[in-house]
């Protein structure tokens, strides 16, 4: 496993290390993925991420979505 990690460098109450365990083989979405994930963990706006990542693509099947959600 590979890791990504930030760590702030000044005192703070926020998150002052964040670590992700991440496959070798990664592609690049699940790249983008793990490095949204870090944004939100470190209390970026969503709206901010959005910008700077664009939307997440939707996949799998709408039928099952609407199963869950009716």
């Amino acid at each position: 496993m590979d890791k990504m990690i930030y760590q702030r460098g000044e005192e703070s109450k926020e998150p002052r290390k964040v670590s992700f365990d991440v496959s070798p083989d990664l592609t690049i979405q699940e790249f983008k993925m793990t490095c949204k994930r870090l944004a939100y963990s470190l209390g970026y706006h969503p709206n901010s991420i959005e910008k700077e990542f664009g939307k997440d693509q939707e996949i799998g099947d709408i039928n099952q979505l609407k199963l869950l959600l009716d």
